[in-house]
């Protein structure tokens, strides 16, 4: 598995977590009348670790606290927790498209890498397969 396919599927699971979340309280609530509600970052923090919530409120200075943190906790959990998923997916889509190091070629730039085969062999083609013969 390539790195970048195991970095982008690894940002991937906060956001089914979220979304994982938000589907076991709405079937937990047995209410499919009304559209399902998706939680807040600041409800999450506050409803499975209230401790660690004060902590942060008392150590923030309250200028911070109002115009940074109270921003972000007012927020939907999925789109909060796809913003690194949304970054790492544009720079991998430039470095893709000006052919820079993890990617072997790409439009903008750098040359197109294509191997013919895998082969322990020299590479030579006069050789042919290597036949077994069986005794």
């Amino acid at each position: 598995m390539r790195g970048y396919t195991f970095l982008l599927t690894f940002l991937t699971l906060p956001v089914l977590g979220a979304l994982g979340h938000d589907i076991y309280i709405t079937y937990q609530d047995q209410d499919f009348n009304k559209p399902m509600m998706f939680s807040d970052v600041g409800y999450l923090w506050t409803h499975y670790h209230p401790e660690s919530y004060n902590w942060a409120r008392d150590n923030f200075s309250p200028e911070s606290w109002g115009y940074l943190v109270a921003f972000v906790l007012e927020q939907k959990t999925m789109l909060v927790a796809a913003v690194p998923l949304a970054i790492a997916a544009v720079i991998l889509a430039v470095l893709k498209l000006c052919g820079l190091p993890p990617f072997s070629g790409g439009i903008f730039g750098g040359r197109f890498n294509k191997k013919k085969g895998f082969s322990f062999g020299s590479g030579d083609k006069k050789q042919g397969r290597f036949k077994y013969n069986r005794k």
